[in-house]
C-alpha cells in the first residue's frame, strides 16, 4: 500500500500517517465533552461549595453515558451505508450529535449549584461523545493492521488527552469567568473541524464521498459485514462466542477492578486540589490542563514504547502497579502533598497513569475483538470499562471522600493491586487459536469471513 493518501482524496487504508492523524483528531474531539464534564464541572462545583457526594455523582453520570453505547454499536455493525464505508456515515452523524449536545447544554445554561440541570447537561454532551467513540473504535478495528495497534492507541489516547486537557482548562476558565452558556457555545467551532474532516475523507479507495457522488462499496468492507443479527452466523452469536472466551472474561475482570479504582479517584483528585491544597476552580483546571497537555505528548511516546517493549499486557500491569504506589504515597504522605509543588508532582503522575492505562490496554481490546462485529465487541469492552468508573464515582460518597481519606485511598489502592494481578495472569489467545475459532465459526454458521489480523 502507498504511504501517501493519494491524489484522489484522503483514504485511510492507503496511508499509515493519515490513519494516525485521523485517530488523533477524532479522539481529540471526543475528549472535549470529557474535559468539560469530568474535569471542569467537578472543579467548578467543588469550588462553589457543592458536596463531595454530588460532585462524585456527577462524574458517575458522565461515565454512565458511556455504559450503554454497546446498543448503538450493535446498530452500527448491523446497519450502515457500505458505499460510503462501513463506519463513516455513522461517524458523520455522531459528530453532528455531539455538536447538538453542546448547543442543548448552552440553551440550559446551568449554574454551579444547579445539580439536576448539570446532570442533564452532562448526559447530553457525553452521549454525543460516546456515540462518536463507538464509530471511531469500530473504524479502528476495521482499518488498523495489528502491527499498528499499539502506535495507533498512543495517537488515539494522546489525542483524547489533549482534548480533555485543553477543554478542561478552557472550560474551567470559561465557567468561572463567563458562565456555562458562553463556555459551551465557544466549543461549537472546535467540534465542526472533525465533522468537516469526516465528510471529506474515505475509508477505502473507490467509495462514495457522499451519497450522491460516484463510488461503490469495497470488497473488504462487504466481506466484514454481517447482514443479519440472529442465527448461528449472525452478529449476536459471533459476538457472544468471541466475548465469552476465557481470555476475554479474565480481561473484563482485571479491567473492571482498575476502572472502579479510577472512578473513586476521578472526582477525588479535584476535591484534593480545591479542598486540601486550596486551589481555585480556574487554577486547578488550568494546572491539570497544562499537565495533561504535556503528558499527552510525552505519554503518546512512552505508551507506544511500553506496548512495543513489554507487550500490551505487561505494560498495563506496570501502570496498575504504579497507580497503587501513588495511592500509598497519598495515604502516608499527606503532610507533603498538601504543599503545592508536591501536589503538582502527584497530578503529573495521575495524569500520566490515566493516559498510559488507556494506551496500554487498548491493543488488548482490539486483539480480542472480531472484525466482523468490531464496533459491538470493542464497545462492549469499553462499556464494561465505564460502568465500573460510574460505580466507583458513586462509591465516593459512602466511602466518606475527603472526610474519610485513608479509607477512600486504601480501597482505591487495593483495587489497583488486584487489577495488576489480574493482568499478570491474563493469557491472550495465540494466532493459531484465532484461526481455529474462525474454523469453528464457519462450521457452525456456514461461510463466514475469517478474522483478519
Amino acid at each position: 500500500m502507498s504511504e501517501a493518501s493519494g491524489a484522489k482524496g484522503l483514504i485511510l487504508t492507503e496511508s499509515r500517517n493519515l490513519r494516525m492523524a485521523s485517530f488523533f483528531l477524532f479522539y481529540f474531539a471526543q475528549g472535549v465533552p470529557s474535559g468539560i464534564t469530568v474535569v471542569a464541572l467537578p472543579a467548578w462545583m467543588a469550588a462553589n461549595g457543592v458536596s463531595d457526594g454530588q460532585v462524585g455523582n456527577l462524574v458517575a453520570w458522565a461515565y454512565f453515558a458511556w455504559t450503554y453505547k454497546f446498543v448503538v454499536a450493535a446498530f452500527m455493525d448491523r446497519f450502515t451505508y457500505l458505499p460510503m464505508g462501513k463506519r463513516r456515515i455513522w461517524l458523520i452523524g455522531a459528530q453532528v450529535l455531539m455538536t447538538g449536545g453542546f448547543l442543548g447544554a448552552a440553551a440550559l445554561d446551568p449554574g454551579p449549584t444547579d445539580y439536576a440541570v448539570l446532570v442533564i447537561v452532562t448526559m447530553l454532551v457525553m452521549t454525543g461523545g460516546a456515540t462518536q467513540d463507538v464509530a471511531v473504535d469500530g473504524l479502528a478495528v476495521d482499518v488498523l493492521p495489528e502491527k499498528e495497534q499499539g502506535t495507533a492507541s498512543g495517537f488515539m489516547f494522546g489525542g483524547q488527552a489533549v482534548g480533555i486537557a485543553a477543554s478542561g482548562a478552557a472550560a474551567g476558565y470559561g465557567l468561572q469567568t463567563f458562565g456555562a452558556q458562553t463556555t459551551f457555545l465557544l466549543f461549537i467551532p472546535v467540534l465542526l473541524i472533525p465533522t468537516i474532516y469526516a465528510v471529506i475523507m474515505r475509508e477505502r479507495r473507490g467509495e462514495k464521498l457522499l451519497p450522491w457522488t460516484a463510488g461503490k462499496a469495497s470488497e473488504d468492507a462487504a466481506d466484514n459485514f454481517v447482514p443479519k443479527y440472529f442465527g448461528m452466523d449472525g452478529q449476536f452469536m459471533i459476538t457472544m462466542r468471541s466475548l465469552l472466551k476465557g481470555s476475554s472474561l479474565w480481561f473484563i475482570l482485571a479491567q473492571s477492578l482498575g476502572r472502579t479504582a479510577g472512578g473513586i479517584m476521578t472526582p477525588m483528585i479535584p476535591i484534593l486540589g480545591t479542598s486540601f491544597v486550596m486551589m481555585s476552580t480556574a487554577e486547578y483546571t488550568s494546572t491539570i490542563g497544562t499537565i495533561d497537555l504535556i503528558t499527552a505528548f510525552t505519554g503518546l511516546v512512552i505508551g507506544s514504547w511500553l506496548t512495543i517493549k513489554l507487550g500490551a499486557r505487561w505494560a498495563t500491569f506496570a501502570v496498575m502497579a504504579a497507580y497503587a504506589l501513588l495511592m500509598l504515597f497519598l495515604m502516608l504522605g499527606q503532610e507533603f502533598w498538601v504543599q503545592h509543588p508536591v501536589f503538582l508532582g502527584a497530578l503529573v503522575c495521575w495524569s500520566m497513569f490515566t493516559l498510559l492505562s488507556s494506551i496500554c490496554s487498548n491493543p488488548l481490546r482490539m486483539q480480542l475483538s472480531d472484525k466482523r462485529v468490531g464496533a459491538t465487541q470493542f464497545t462492549i469492552y469499553n462499556s464494561m470499562a465505564n460502568l465500573p468508573v460510574a460505580l466507583g464515582a458513586a462509591m465516593l460518597g459512602w466511602l466518606g471522600g475527603s472526610e474519610n481519606l485513608q479509607l477512600t485511598l486504601g480501597v482505591a489502592g487495593s483495587l489497583w493491586v488486584l487489577s495488576a494481578i489480574g493482568y499478570a495472569l491474563l493469557r491472550m489467545p495465540k494466532a493459531e487459536q484465532v484461526e481455529e475459532r474462525a474454523d469453528i465459526d464457519e462450521a457452525l454458521g456456514g461461510e463466514i469471513p475469517a478474522r483478519v489480523n
